[in-house]
């Protein structure tokens, strides 16, 4: 730091050359121990100049008013804003190890000449800054006014009261008895009355001198103290104080007392109750609320939840915050969580999707989920709110409707023996194929299918065995055709088959051959065997019919032939239609 401070022993110019016998001598309790980086702006009412160096990176981390003026700096960013270099020889190596030694200061250009104690302090990533402290020898006359010491002197202490009367805050120094010797005009408003020459007993009830006291104990035994204290002010108001001391030193290590500062911090202590009580308020609102709500800021950090949004995880919410999608899902969920989020952001507006959700025991839930940004009163974006309602049992409803509402369209187009469609959806069926056949100018024929000897059965055997030789009969026929071919059931024994894109009427005959040949193979039933047959009548479209119901008629006419020449074989309605016209 050879900037405008020039170090040496006894006077003589030697960088580096510290007086090591001074070692271990605080002079305020800025360079003990308890004292952190965060609590040196305790210490900037101070007329001692104090100040923290980062040796590693040449750069001034803090210093109070009176190092600024010391060092000729404008501003405390100014100050950080300089190059001082490295730490110079003989600096202390860890944190508490200190050294000291007089160094020479050229505030305003004329040189000043202080005690330095320095000791090591740790910065806030770990590495070893060097606090400073300087007590100032009696300042040099100041050549261009041609004043005497004591009158430069003189004006110092103006200077410095001056200064610590504008501090809002309270600033006083006590000798090592107690004793206030020095004051600001914040120190009068507070006690009441002039302190000066007056302990903490003469000025305050017997309970607050006695705690008072201890602190000034502790500050003069370990360096420093800090204490939070109600006060009633003498205007009546109820106040809490919070106080700093620093025990003070002279440059020869000999105790002077302690100096204190004070502020006021009621207001910010019932803020920050009062933020207290409304996040306990929205807590215990929002843990009340069965669905789950939850809130992330913009990197999709978890900052905000719910008792119901922590049951989905099986862990409380104390540690669920901070974590963000990745943390809390598997990677696939997450993945799709943070895409949705990037939606809400993209969108700016809310959105809504559904969820399967793994529970810790293994169980699934679905849910259904709102998001929403969020922005303070400034419009900024801060993150996005969510709101998740389970609908496991709403989803498991839908789907049971689904089911009875395909059962109920099942059981109105199918027969409920066979499973195969009814008239109804035959006819739809038979007209869609009409529709295909014309566009594509391909045939089409129908078969109308009547058991033989079915009703024998149904009489001998029982109606639960003749239900049965129905569903094998049907199965029978069904074996014998295309997936894309259609069989219905349109009576109590009586069937049809719609086939699309026959190549000529010969396949029709032989697929109509296959269905006799099946139904006529014995059938075992209930341990007996039933023995039934078909007869088919076969028409084709669009040579026996132009629509649904003329070649359902003619289909069905050239069955009754069939059954008129035997049984047990098929004939085509052409057939029958030449037959009549002979």
């Amino acid at each position: 730091m050879g900037h405008q401070a020039d170090q040496n022993q006894s006077g003589v110019g030697a960088p580096g050359g510290e007086s090591r016998a001074a070692a271990g001598r605080p002079l305020t309790a800025s360079v003990t121990a308890p004292m952190t980086v965060a609590d040196l702006p305790l210490l900037d009412g101070l007329w001692a100049p104090v100040w923290l160096h980062d040796g590693g990176r040449g750069r001034m981390v803090w210093g109070n008013r009176a190092a600024l003026e010391l060092w000729n700096a404008a501003s405390l960013a100014d100050f950080q804003a300089r190059d001082f270099g490295s730490q110079p020889e003989g600096a202390p190596q860890a944190e508490g190890e200190a050294a000291a030694g007089r160094w020479t200061f050229y505030p305003k250009g004329r040189p000043v000449t202080a005690w330095v104690r320095r000791s090591g302090m740790a910065l806030p990533d770990g590495r070893l800054g060097i606090l400073h402290e300087a007590q100032l020898a009696a300042p040099l006359a100041d050549p261009g006014h041609g004043g005497t010491d004591t009158e430069a002197l003189d004006r110092e202490r103006a200077m410095l009261q001056s200064l610590i009367d504008s501090m809002p805050d309270i600033v006083f120094f006590k000798d090592v008895n107690g004793t206030y010797l020095k004051v600001n005009r914040a120190m009068l408003d507070y006690a009441g009355r002039p302190p000066l020459g007056l302990t903490d007993h003469r000025l305050f009830d017997a309970e607050t001198a006695v705690r008072r006291r201890r602190t000034d104990q502790i500050a003069m035994q370990k360096g420093f103290s800090r204490s939070e204290e109600w006060f009633v002010h003498p205007d009546g108001r109820r106040v809490l104080m919070e106080t700093a001391k620093a025990v003070c030193l002279d440059r020869s290590g000999k105790m002077l007392g302690v100096v204190g500062i004070a502020r006021d911090i009621t207001e910010r202590r019932q803020t920050e109750k009062q933020l207290l009580r409304q996040h306990a308020l929205l807590q215990g609102i929002i843990d009340t609320i069965p669905d789950a709500v939850f809130f992330k800021d913009r990197d999709g950090v978890l900052r905000k939840a719910n008792r119901a949004f922590a049951s989905w995880t099986g862990r409380p919410v104390e540690q669920l915050i901070g974590l963000d999608s990745h943390e809390l899902w598997p990677p696939e969920m997450a993945d799709g969580i943070r895409a949705g989020d990037a939606s809400v952001y993209a969108e700016d507006q809310p959105r809504r999707n559904e969820e399967a959700i793994p529970l810790p025991d293994g169980a699934t839930i679905w849910v259904e989920i709102l998001k929403a940004p969020i922005r303070d009163a400034g419009n900024e974006l801060l993150g996005l709110v969510g709101v998740g309602r389970d609908i496991t049992l709403r989803k498991a409803a839908e789907e049971d409707l689904r089911r009875s509402e395909a059962e109920k369209d099942h059981l109105a187009n199918h027969d409920a023996l066979t499973g195969l469609p009814n008239r109804r959806l035959l006819f739809d069926r038979l007209d869609v194929a009409l529709a295909r056949s014309r566009r594509s100018g391909r045939p089409l024929a129908l078969l109308f299918i009547d058991l033989d000897g079915f009703k024998a059965v149904n009489d001998r055997m029982g109606h639960d065995c003749g239900d049965e030789v129905l569903r094998i009969a049907a199965a029978r026929i069904a074996g014998c055709l295309r997936r894309s071919d259609t069989v219905a059931r349109v009576g109590g024994d009586e069937f049809t088959v719609v086939l699309e894109d026959v190549a000529s009427a010969a396949d029709a005959g032989g697929v109509a051959g296959k269905i006799v040949e099946a139904v006529a193979l014995p059938i075992p039933v209930q341990g007996k065997t039933a023995a039934i047959g078909a007869s088919v009548g076969i028409a084709l479209f669009p040579s026996d019919g132009v629509d649904a119901r003329s070649l359902l008629v003619a289909a069905d006419g050239a069955m009754y032939r069939a059954k008129q020449a035997g049984r047990g074989t098929h004939i085509f309605y052409k057939d029958v239609r030449h037959r009549d016209l002979d």
